[in-house]
């Protein structure tokens, strides 16, 4: 017994094609931005763990990066919805409300000439 006919594999294979011609290519055009009271505090360019401080020097929260990825540790917030987030990747965005806090990915800025 067939399942499939001569149409439905050609169907198939045409649609698969499509998919992978037009699938979005992932770009490594982005980088992560750290900004503070909506200020920029820090570019996440190299893996590591960033602590985040206010004025006086207090600690709001430390800032995962892995290269891929980024992550937001240890708030103070109240809540820690931040922290709950997870991690973010290429379009991603956490929002800390009470510290004023965001962490959110941005495209370079390529100069061609």
């Amino acid at each position: 017994m067939k399942f499939f006919k001569r149409a439905d594999i050609v169907l198939i294979l045409i649609i698969v094609l499509f998919s992978v011609i037009f699938f979005p290519k992932v770009s490594k055009n982005s980088i992560f931005v750290v900004k503070v009271n909506g200020e920029l505090y820090l570019k996440l360019t190299k893996p590591g763990a960033y602590k985040i401080k206010d004025n006086n020097g207090k600690v709001l929260s430390i800032v995962h990066f892995d290269g891929e990825k980024a992550w937001i540790t240890d708030s103070t917030c109240p809540l820690k919805i931040c922290e709950k987030t997870g991690k973010i990747d290429k379009g991603g965005k956490i929002i800390c409300v009470p510290n004023k806090i965001v962490v959110e990915s941005k495209e370079q800025e390529l100069q061609t000439w």
